[in-house]
């Protein structure tokens, strides 16, 4: 699985044929949006990702167009929409998808952000590129209905579907909505002490990457992007082995590597962010589409000692787990509401696509939306070939300097790290 972005994605030329489905007006549901749908659908901006793979060409339109609708009755995220208020709505399973004319590939970015709004239905585009030898199967979400571990389900599905398979019912994204709207957190609750010692109780400020991006408060700029493989195979088996060797998990070793870079570029001794956490705890949600995530604060301190950092590194992960298991929307009132400064949140995220459904399809990629930036945000992803880095940051000078400097940083760090399992 590649992850990369929009302004990265230059598929080979061929024709685009778009699958529209044929829905009726959605009819209203109690069912509010998640914590995260509700920012989501009040900030604005186009904001999806999309799933590509390849199949032999040409494409069989007649098993894609059946396999899209199975997609779509699978799931009932894609058979739900909203409306301004944000009122949510549930759609009917289409009747028929109708093939549209094609296009050439250079319409797609313009059909991405136009079919992929947060309100109206269906705010997704399902579709191929379709050529003689190699067909790509490309289809977009917008977020409020899909995560990063989403993108792999969907390819995984349609694939299968594609081939004729059958697949096992699995849960709705809109009955664990249901749920967590329920959930309470008592004033009590000890997992509380976690949050207000990271935040206080006068409002929830998420934390800001600490070095300086050239926006102020309240300033955006225009996307800028850093896509740098980090490790190559041999040397992401060497850095995970070494982490396990010390009781941590790479994740918690790739924390404490960029503490150090942030430190070394002038940041300071304690690299504060949130990373994001699954819910889907219950077996109902494994296999379903939907934005189950929530967000952890944790502190990783700036440690010289790589061993040591990474020790200290994975305490502060694994004391702050327990803190996602609480709904975020029941968290903040106790906090004193969400107080937000930036648009974007400075988080980290890791995901290991050598674990999930889909990720080993030919010509698995991860593209997300490129759009406006006023913070940084990191994605690691983990696979068969190292370890490579994702950057969304604001494209200003100051920043890419920062930027660059820091990965520089950071791919040393995680190098020398990975060499010293020879060493030990």
């Amino acid at each position: 699985m590649r992850v990369t972005t929009a302004d990265r994605f230059a598929p080979a030329p061929g024709t685009f044929v778009e699958y529209r489905p044929e829905s009726g007006p959605g009819e209203p549901s109690p069912i509010p949006p998640s914590f995260n749908q509700a920012v989501h659908l009040a900030g604005g901006g186009n904001i999806w990702l999309a799933a590509v793979f390849d199949v032999p060409g040409p494409v069989d339109h007649e098993r894609l167009a059946a396999a899209y609708l199975a997609l779509i009755a699978r799931h009932g995220t894609l058979r739900s929409s909203f409306a301004p208020g944000p009122v949510r709505l549930r759609h009917p399973v289409p009747a028929v998808l109708h093939r549209l004319p094609g296009v050439p590939v250079a319409a797609l970015p313009g059909l991405l952000d136009e079919r992929c709004g947060a309100f109206g239905h269906p705010s997704y585009l399902l579709g191929v590129i379709d050529r003689p030898d190699v067909a790509t199967v490309l289809c977009a979400f917008d977020h409020a209905h899909v995560d990063g571990y989403s993108i792999a389900l969907v390819i995984d599905d349609l694939r299968r579907l594609y081939d004729g398979e059958t697949l096992t019912p699995t849960g709705d994204f809109l009955d664990h909505c249901a749920e967590q709207a329920l959930l309470e957190v008592a004033p009590d609750d000890p997992r509380l002490r976690g949050w207000r010692a990271f935040f206080g109780s006068g409002g929830a400020r998420p934390p800001e990457f600490p070095l300086d991006l050239g926006v102020a408060p309240g300033e955006t700029a225009p996307q800028a992007v850093e896509l740098r493989t980090l490790l190559d195979g041999p040397g992401a088996d060497a850095f995970d082995e070494w982490c396990r060797e010390l009781g941590a998990r790479p994740f918690a070793g790739a924390l404490a590597a960029l503490a150090h870079a942030t430190h070394l570029g002038g940041g300071p001794d304690r690299l504060r962010l949130v990373f994001p956490m699954h819910t889907r705890h219950d077996e109902r949600w494994r296999a379903a589409l939907g934005w189950f995530t929530t967000n952890v604060p944790v502190e990783i301190p700036a440690l010289p000692d790589p061993a040591a950092a990474t020790r200290t590194s994975s305490a502060a992960v694994r004391a702050a787990i327990p803190l996602g298991t609480l709904p975020l929307g029941a968290v903040l009132p106790h906090l004193g509401g969400l107080a937000l400064r930036r648009g974007d949140i400075f988080m980290v995220s890791w995901i290991d696509y050598r674990t999930l459904p889909g990720a080993d399809a030919i010509g698995a990629r991860h593209i997300s939306a490129a759009g406006r930036a006023d913070d940084a945000q990191f994605w690691f992803s983990r696979t068969d070939s190292g370890l490579a880095l994702r950057i969304r940051y604001p494209d200003t000078g100051t920043a890419r300097a920062t930027v660059a400097r820091l990965t520089d940083d950071l791919a040393r760090a995680l190098t020398e790290r990975s060499r010293l399992l020879t060493r030990t």
